[in-house]
């Protein structure tokens, strides 16, 4: 059968510096049952749809499969219409899109196929069904359209051993991109500035996925439910064939090991350390853990080695909200995590959230107490955000907090969780974002502090750093006495376009 397989932009705004490596793992294993599959990557080239229904016309497909994360939400809702008028082959649609929406992809959109989690198996199943060799009741995981109701087959489909499933086909999307796009400059040029240690003659980097899934539950993430539950790792020398492919072939130096989680234990990385030293000398590595895994055998471990980079998702400095996301770890851990890594060469990368339910300006608070203790320099800051998949979006469905998942799901489309999307407080949205703010001003003081050069914008210098935390605290002192003022200032046109104005702004460094 012909099998064209389609990735879409996260966001249209940004490139894709990620290859779609959820399709380049379905490849692998469907074109191992004899099939002839293609890829058209539309996350790299962001052709129009003209385009994209031209390159199908011209591979003439028998089924054509869509992927796509949440985000992709409305771009694989314009893609659909134009397809399915073009063609009459079988439509079916994986990924993270698939979580919670089996409704509106089947009777909305039209798709003839939902398959839910890692789809290899499923795939290759599905494509024997509608070859006569199985009936569709036989596979776990996908959702139809029967009688105008929608089937769910219950129950889950995969390897036996994750190292089944063959190494990702590369040949079919544009490899000298990918390896050049994925930036690690800045992290990397600060690891070696430390060791002094020789920079790869070319920065070119990729990512490895040495693990699926994470060993947690976290209520924001989609792991905690369905076919992305748990936690599988390929073994060591799955890992070194990939790497070894990777630096061979295509001069690959930078590896980024994931998928989300991979450094889970001291045994498990002391052995993956000791491939790198002795396979691949000359080349550097950054991975993710979690920070309870962090410990001081487990630094030196990676210490003897060219990690350059280690993180973890800190969330919060309040424990009050660290149980609310059931992280499973306290301030005081993550604290510790971070202070373990900065010891050594090795670049620490966090993320924090902001805006969970619970949220208050006490948890703020001790979220920037936490980046003082830690002396925390930088780190990705999110919104916290219901996506398909996880507890809290089903709780916002449950209780009504989202009413229409198409309208919602559109609303999120194309953004990244840097942007406010969806509010859990009874705070002003300004004032959930002036929280954002402050968590970012803490990492600034520490920086400088630090002799760290800051470069910061003097309109956004005044304003963040100045007017917004006066107002932040005004708000609430307003709030405790009752007085409605503030609130009404707050939520004024004027200070909303000054705090967009504020973040697009370029101007002179401070």
């Amino acid at each position: 059968m012909r099998v064209a397989l389609l990735s879409t932009p996260t966001r249209t705004n940004s490139i894709n510096s990620v290859p779609p490596f959820g399709l380049l793992y379905l490849v692998s294993y469907v074109r191992t049952k004899g099939h002839i599959v293609t890829i058209i990557d539309i996350a790299r080239t962001r052709q129009d749809n003209g385009e994209t229904i031209k390159q199908l016309k011209d591979f003439n497909p028998d089924l054509i499969g869509i992927s796509g994360i949440i985000t992709a939400y409305r771009f694989i809702k314009k893609l659909v219409p134009d397809i399915k008028r073009s063609f009459k082959v079988p439509l079916v649609i994986g990924g993270h899109v698939t979580l919670d929406t089996d409704e509106i992809l089947i009777k909305k959109m039209g798709f003839d196929y939902v398959v839910h989690g890692y789809g290899e198996i499923k795939l290759a199943y599905l494509i024997e069904y509608l070859e006569g060799k199985r009936g569709i009741k036989s596979i776990p995981g996908i959702s139809y359209l029967k009688k105008d109701a929608i089937v769910i087959n219950p129950g889950d489909l995969f390897f036996k051993h994750i190292d089944e499933c063959p190494l990702p086909a590369y040949d079919l999307i544009d490899m000298n991109y990918y390896i050049k796009s994925y930036d690690t400059k800045e992290h990397l040029g600060k690891y070696l500035e430390k060791t002094g240690k020789q920079a790869p003659p070319k920065m070119y980097s990729f990512l490895v996925i040495g693990a699926r899934g994470c060993t947690d539950e976290c209520s924001f993430c989609i792991h905690e439910f369905g076919g992305y539950k748990g936690f599988r790792v390929h073994s060591l020398d799955y890992i070194m064939d990939n790497i070894r492919l990777l630096y061979d072939r295509y001069g690959v130096r930078i590896f980024t090991i994931g998928e989300e989680l991979f450094i889970y234990s001291v045994h498990q990385t002391s052995k993956f350390v000791d491939a790198m030293n002795k396979n691949f000398p000359d080349a550097y590595f950054e991975a993710a853990t979690r920070a309870d895994f962090i410990s001081d055998n487990l630094m030196k471990v990676l210490s003897n080695s060219n990690c350059y980079l280690l993180g973890f998702g800190f969330e919060s400095g309040s424990d009050t909200i660290l149980k609310m996301l059931n992280k499973r770890t306290t301030k005081e851990i993550n604290v510790n995590a971070y202070k373990l890594i900065s010891k050594t060469s090795i670049m620490p990368a966090v993320t924090f959230m902001v805006g969970t339910p619970g949220e208050t300006k006490q948890t703020i608070d001790e979220t920037i107490y936490a980046i003082k203790e830690a002396n925390i320099l930088e780190g990705g800051i999110f919104f916290t955000t219901p996506y398909p998949g996880s507890r809290l979006f089903r709780w916002c469905v449950e209780n009504k907090y989202i009413i229409d998942v198409d309208e919602y799901l559109e609303k999120i489309s194309n953004h990244d969780a840097s942007t406010l999307q969806f509010k859990f407080t009874p705070f002003p949205d300004i004032v959930v974002s002036m929280m954002y703010i402050k968590i970012k001003n803490a990492m600034y003081k520490n920086r400088k502090n630090n002799g760290r050069a800051c470069k910061i914008a003097f309109k956004n210098f005044i304003v963040e750093q100045c007017l917004f935390p006066i107002l932040f605290e005004l708000y609430f002192f307003a709030r405790r006495n009752k007085n409605n003022t503030l609130n009404y200032i707050l939520n004024s046109k004027e200070t909303v376009m000054l705090l967009s104005d504020c973040k697009k702004k370029e101007g002179e460094p401070i």
